[in-house]
Formats: C-alpha cells, structure tokens, sequence
C-alpha cells in the first residue's frame, strides 16, 4: 500500500499540467454550455464543480511537489546550491502536510522552497469539494423527493 501511495507522489507531479488542462476543460465546456441555452441539470453542476476542484487541487499538490523539490533525490546541499541559497542545516525540515521545506536558507533565515500560492490553493480546491460533494448530494435527494 505503500509503494502504491508513494508511486502516486512521484507521479503527481507529471500530471499536474494534464489535471489543470482537465479542470480549464470543465470550465470551458460547462460555460459554453449555459450560454448556449442548455441548462444542466444542478447535479451536473454540483458534480463538475467537485471534480474540477478535485484536478485543481491535486495540480496543486503535485506542482508543490516538484516546485519545493520534496521529491528530490540528492543531497540537500546540491538543492541549495542550484538554488542559490546556502544550506540551512536543517535536514528532514520538510513535510508533506501542509507543504514546505524549509532546508535552504538566505541570509541564516530559513526559505520554504515551496511556492506561497500552493497551500491556500489547496485548501480552496478541499473546500470546494466538500462544497460540490454537499452539492450533489442535496440536489439528489431533491430530486429523489420531486418525484
């Protein structure tokens, strides 16, 4: 089970720009579609809202992956130093929840490799889901009722 989470986190990374294509296609596609007239159903909006957030988030994960160089190989020191930033001293400083990694450092400060935007887009996209999951199940037993 846990080779299988661990294979996930190393290919993650290699989907995100597949994921948020994804995401930009649900968006796209149900804009185009309530322009033109047709109405979804609010299940189906309530659906697509969840899956987007579901692609947007899990880019957003992997692009911190690979941005704060988590699933880097090497020694930390060679991370610091293609960075250029000099080595903190601080090995193991990082974690996968929330996502940072604080093994390089300016100026003895310590710098989180991962990007700011990251962990607020990843909380976003957690909420929205719960928001589209709350969604889909009210709109069905609506629907269930209705009939």
């Amino acid at each position: 089970m846990l080779e299988a989470l661990f294979f996930f986190l190393v290919i993650l990374p290699l989907l995100s720009p597949v994921l948020l294509i994804v995401a930009a296609g649900l968006v796209v596609h149900t804009v185009v579609v309530t322009t033109r007239g047709r109405r979804p159903r609010t299940g189906a909006l309530w659906a697509r809202l969840t899956v987007i957030s579901l692609c947007v988030g899990l880019a957003a994960y992997g692009i911190g992956l690979w941005e704060g160089s988590l699933m880097w190989m090497s020694q930390p020191e060679d991370l610091c130093q293609m960075s250029g930033l000099s080595y903190s001293g601080s090995y193991g400083s990082e974690s996968l929840w929330p996502l940072h990694n604080h093994t390089c450092a300016s100026g003895g400060v310590p710098v989180d490799m991962v990007p700011a935007y990251v962990n607020p887009v990843l909380y976003a996209a957690i909420g929205l889901f719960v928001v589209g999951v709350a969604g889909v199940i009210v709109s069905r037993l609506r629907r269930r009722q209705a009939v």
